[in-house]
């Protein structure tokens, strides 16, 4: 069942709550496959194939494995793969024991299922690389055993060995990512650091790998589970992944899911992605900074998760919803173009493939979110579900846009991101806003106010008319060509458009249209600088505007009003009224033709005038001149006691 929510939706729909009890049976089928009977687990979903796998071995088992593992043949592996073992052994991938055989490995690259017929759909296999892995892969036979170590030499867990085959490259690469480009981090992933063999078999973890400064936040399913449901009372819990720090749009889908669900787990990726643009020990303090200023403490649970992301969009949606079950949760929030990497993806294609699964055989139920944006006409944070007004009106809420708008040095608005947050989160933004050879400052000031027309041009930006233009490489990536101003990053463009997208069209944030649409290309630090100081500034004040002139208007009882803006409305009345008498001697004096229109007046074009100033100061009488006290609004003057009986 899809269910997408927005704030509205969030609150009106119905959702269908995972109602558990001990004892209670759960039956699930799978196309193709016989009925299985599994018993839930008190408080919260089964885990996925119905029991939570532990691979680590302990006390004497422990003992006799490292003396084995000291005996035995050895594979090296990469970080990515001890990552991997890990989560296998405490049970982050149950029902996986170990490492993916062929016959898993192809109906899971064609299916989506296991050959159990379990959903399922990113192959976990072994297939380590280099001359040494290679030499020593081709000795092992079925029931050998082989100790798996990393560079160093330090071992990690033992595979008992029940299988190995050979695989295609390009299959695994368009079955998984859509795509065989090398540009993409998967499939390079696949050319560059996995074996032509893989070898199956289950695993037994010898130690679990120290989190260095996030040991203290680590919970493992047998963890979390505990702490939800015995510990918290929770019945359903909603699962956040993010890798960026949270921003209002985050924080407003996760709040929208906390009004219909009894808890929220947010669940950071740290350590194993791709190059982070964040340092991790910033993110997780910016998460808490967040939580212990905006969230209710006894709602929101938040652990890191070391995980090995391969941008596989789709497929990879479908597997950190079954991740965030086996911790314990009922409900799994999925964004826009999820796992998703360069565009290789429609953006809700992650949405899509959960219609390939029956609700009951996948065991977690998806919430599917639009993109956020804070309407500052709507004075709130919304998406195109809730809001009616267009992108004059917009701040939108792009991690990609705040990522960048922090590398230039600059903290987005605060509807954008809480300044709590921003405060940690800048600090641990790389890169910073420099060149590469450190020649330029982060300076240029985006407090002053923009300029209403074209490229804004803030005094003091250190950008002056300059910029940075894009290259692409032989790979496809995109990179930048300093000009030399400190602040080449990327395209401001892209940054722009990506937070500001009012700014191309629109002089003003909720202001008129321009005459013609910004050129993406033109634009420099100058317009970056201004629309930020106009975001800044303006989103706050629109909706208070509308809020002011209706209130001016229909406020019955005048003591809360401020009456400033009333006295101006008299004082210039006053001022147009003098105006008035000056012009109507000009008009009583002034001849009827002037030998000379273009050095004298005639009497046709001063009595012009006076017209014109009267109009004028009809328009501003019928806003200062009113009743004082709006008798006329007050048509029912009965006691209140007496309207009652």
């Amino acid at each position: 069942m899809r269910e997408e929510v927005g704030l509205g939706s969030a609150v009106d729909q119905v959702v269908e709550r995972v109602e558990v009890r001990a004892a209670e049976t759960a039956e699930v089928r799978a196309p193709h496959t016989q009925r299985v009977n599994r018993v839930v687990e008190p408080g919260g979903c089964p885990p996925h194939g119905g029991r939570l796998i532990d691979r680590r071995l302990r006390g004497a088992a422990l003992e006799s494995a490292r003396q084995e593992a000291a005996t035995l043949p050895a594979l090296v592996i990469d970080q990515d793969q001890v990552v991997t073992l890990e989560m296998i052994a405490t049970g982050v991938l149950s029902p996986l024991e170990g490492f993916m055989g062929e016959d898993n490995y192809r109906s899971v690259l064609h299916e989506k299922r296991l050959a159990s017929g379990l959903p399922w759909t990113i192959p976990m296999t072994l297939a380590p690389a280099g001359e040494l892995n290679r030499a020593v892969t081709a000795r092992l036979g079925r029931g050998d055993r082989v100790a798996l170590a990393d560079q160093s030499g330090h071992r990690w867990a033992v595979l008992t060995v029940t299988e190995k085959f050979t695989y295609d490259r390009d299959e695994r690469a368009v079955q998984v990512f859509a795509t065989d480009e090398r540009r993409h981090p998967g499939v390079d992933y696949i050319h560059r650091r996995m074996g032509d063999t893989c070898l199956a078999g289950p695993i037994d973890l010898l130690e679990r790998p120290d989190w260095g400064p996030f040991e203290k936040y680590r919970l493992e399913p047998v963890d979390t589970r505990r702490v939800f449901f015995e510990e918290r009372g929770w019945r359903t819990v909603v699962g956040f992944q993010t890798a960026n720090p949270l921003h209002r749009g985050h924080e407003y889908l996760q709040k929208c899911a906390l009004e219909i669900i009894d808890g929220l787990f947010i669940h950071p990726i740290v350590e194993t992605t791709r190059k982070a643009y964040f340092r991790n020990e910033y993110r997780i303090e910016a998460y808490k900074a967040a939580l212990d200023n905006y969230y209710p403490a006894d709602r929101v649970v938040l652990a890191p998760l070391r995980v090995t992301m391969t941008y596989a969009g789709p497929r990879e949606a479908i597997l950190h919803a079954i991740v965030r079950k086996n911790f314990g949760c009922t409900h799994f929030i999925v964004g826009r173009d999820h796992a998703g990497f360069g565009g290789y993806y429609d953006k809700y294609a992650a949405w899509r493939i959960f219609d390939e699964y029956d609700q009951a055989e996948l065991g977690i139920q998806p919430l599917f979110f639009r993109d956020s944006f804070y309407c500052t006409r709507c004075g709130t944070v919304a998406t195109e579900k809730t809001c009616p007004h267009g992108e004059e009106y917009h701040l939108t809420m792009s991690g990609t846009g705040v990522q960048d708008i922090l590398r230039y040095g600059y903290l987005p608005p605060k509807e954008i991101l809480r300044p709590e947050v921003g405060q940690v989160i800048i600090q641990g933004i790389q890169p910073k806003g420099t060149d590469a050879d450190g020649a330029g400052d982060i300076a240029g000031s985006a407090t002053a106010p923009a300029a209403a027309t074209g490229v804004a041009g803030i005094t003091g930006a250190a950008g002056g008319t300059g910029g940075s233009n894009s290259t692409t490489d032989a790979n496809g990536s995109v990179s930048t060509v300093s000009t030399g101003d400190g602040q080449a990053i990327k395209p401001v463009a892209d940054t722009i458009k990506g937070l500001f997208p009012y700014y191309l069209t629109h002089h003003r944030l909720g202001g008129k249209r321009r005459r013609r649409r910004l050129d993406p290309a033109e634009l420099t630090m100058r317009d970056l600088e201004a629309a930020l100081a106009e975001g800044r500034e303006r989103a706050g004040e629109v909706y208070q505007e509308v809020f002011e002139a209706v209130a001016g208007l229909f406020d019955i009882a005048r003591a809360a009003d401020r009456g400033g803006r009333i006295a101006a409305l008299r004082e210039a009345l006053r001022r147009q009224k003098e105006l008035i008498t000056a012009l109507e001697e000009k008009v009583r004096v002034a001849q009827e033709e002037v030998p000379d229109p273009f050095m004298f007046q005639d009497r046709p074009e001063a009595q012009r005038e006076l017209d014109s100033a009267r109009e004028i100061a009809r328009e501003i009488a019928g806003l200062a001149e009113r009743d004082p006290d709006f008798k006329a609004r007050v048509w029912n003057p009965m006691p209140y006691e007496e309207y009652r009986r």
